[in-house]
């Protein structure tokens, strides 16, 4: 894959709606003619169109090719097939230990699935259901940009798709989720509509433009009548040996949804989540959340602000910190100038945890946080509960306890300045975490510096926590010593 691009694509140095911005400046002044570049011709288009319209042009055409799932074997770009998120190449699954039950709403969902499913014909059945999540490595393939590179699944803006279908998808939204994280999730989707409004392009940009995956098993009696369907099922790419039983009308009663592991991915423009359920527990993530701009202000949806408690909390902390440990945990003064190389992109920008880095090597940098003081630490505990807000009440204290049993080795990173009106980025990193928060250039808006009305947020599970991966090989574990196996 040839290296990242320099920019965007869609500067122009002699057009004053291109300002060199500060920080602050309203999003109201940074909206593109019809004319720019960035935006001209969007409203002519769906999401399908709008991609192909950007594949002939360098820098977007880099970012696709690098999202799409044909190159997701590629050894380039820290991707080939799954090994998992690490400090160092050798990532551990065996540092968790997950409870018989976390209070995971597995009866909920199991629900609404069910009830989605019997709602479904046999043509959607077949573009909903994937393959096991044991396996299928279409669990990897989500991506937060608008564009829409890999087809798959429901999708919700689709001509073919009702409005009791999507109202049926959100349900098991609703119902995996925790009522905070389904509402933070749902104003992902109001503020790309709201951004859709703005620069004239609703096909591409509306609170539908969204995929919807099931990963579920096969049938037992599928399963038991053909060799090798172990946890290695669905790991092909090519959609048919992933698919298993997905062009059956098997019901679901057969597949034990209440104690097998199966789950649900949604993903799209600045929203992106992978669910999966192991009995009552369970795991969300990667996450990827997101907003441009970082508010809506007029509308039904008036006074919508996502990340503010991200936001403000991360740079409290950073500007509380005594001058000796913010020089430690500021790795990087400038917002792009001085960072090593393939630490930035301008996609991604200050990212490393994003779409096709599921085998990054990221070492630990910035501030150990048993260097804060008491208060300061439960700020960051504060942080990572407000990164981790969709999951339920139970499964979050769950997971939170495996977080502080970490402290020794949390790490909080800062890039940028930490004065009120700078652009920054921080991230939390342990073992077990790997939270990310920037501000970006525009992509839709026209701001070419990072500006605070444009939003990235990642959550990152190490060690092959990432898509339930460590989870599922404990629950195969458990199983393999009730029956006796391996003693």
């Amino acid at each position: 894959m040839p290296p990242p691009p320099t920019g965007s694509g869609f500067q122009l140095t002699d057009d004053p709606t291109t300002p060199q911005t500060s920080a602050t400046i309203p999003f109201r002044s940074l909206i593109p003619s019809p004319s720019h570049p960035r935006i001209k011709g969007i409203g002519h288009h769906t999401a399908s169109s709008w991609c192909e319209s950007r594949k002939d042009i360098p820098e977007p055409g880099w970012l696709i090719n690098r999202l799409d799932y044909q190159n997701l074997h590629s050894v380039e770009g820290n991707e080939g097939p799954y090994k998992g998120f690490s400090t160092d190449g050798d990532p551990n699954p065996n540092i968790f230990r997950y409870g018989e039950d976390e209070g995971a709403p597995v009866h909920e969902a199991v629900k609404a699935v069910k009830v989605l499913w019997s709602k479904l014909g046999k043509r959607e059945r077949k573009e909903c259901r994937m393959g096991d999540v044991r396996g299928d490595e279409r669990v990897r393939v989500w991506s937060n940009p608008e564009l829409y590179v890999n087809p798959g699944g429901i999708r919700l803006d689709a001509p073919q798709t009702s409005p009791q279908t999507q109202a049926l998808i959100h349900d098991i939204l609703k119902t995996s989720l925790s009522p905070e994280g389904y509402a933070k999730a749902l104003g992902c989707t109001w503020t790309n509509a709201f951004l859709g409004e703005l620069v004239g392009g609703k096909g591409v940009l509306n609170e539908h433009s969204y995929n919807f995956r099931l990963f579920l098993p096969e049938s037992p009696k599928k399963s038991g009548s053909r060799s090798g369907s172990g946890s290695e099922s669905g790991s092909k790419l090519d959609g048919k040996e992933a698919n298993g039983v997905a062009d059956d009308d098997d019901a679901l009663e057969d597949l034990d949804l209440l104690t097998r592991p199966w789950g649900w991915s949604f993903f799209g423009h600045h929203l992106c989540l992978n669910v999966v359920f192991v009995g009552k527990r369970m795991i969300v993530g990667p996450t990827f959340m997101g907003a441009e701009p970082d508010r809506i202000d007029i509308g039904p949806h008036a006074g919508t602000r996502l990340f503010t408690q991200e936001e403000i909390r991360g740079l409290d902390l950073m500007r509380g910190l005594s001058e000796e440990n913010q020089r430690v945990a500021q790795v990087n003064v400038d917002m792009k100038e001085g960072l090593g190389e393939g630490r930035w992109n301008p996609f991604d920008e200050r990212h490393l945890g994003g779409a096709r880095q599921d085998n990054r090597i990221v070492p630990f940098e910035g501030l150990p946080i048993s260097q804060m003081t008491e208060p300061q630490r439960e700020e960051i505990w504060s942080i990572l509960r407000a990164f981790n807000c969709y999951l339920p009440a139970k499964p979050l204290e769950a997971r939170m306890r495996r977080l502080r049993s970490v402290q020794e080795e949390t790490y909080f990173a800062w890039i940028g300045g930490y004065g009120l009106g700078d652009p920054y980025y921080f991230r939390i990193h342990s073992p077990m975490t790997f939270c990310e928060f920037d501000f970006h250039c525009g992509i839709f808006l026209t701001n070419t510096s990072p500006a605070k009305c444009h939003i990235h947020t990642i959550n990152r599970l190490p060690n092959c926590e990432d898509y339930g991966k460590a989870l599922i090989a404990q629950w195969e574990r458990e199983n393999a010593k009730a029956n006796g196996i391996g003693e």
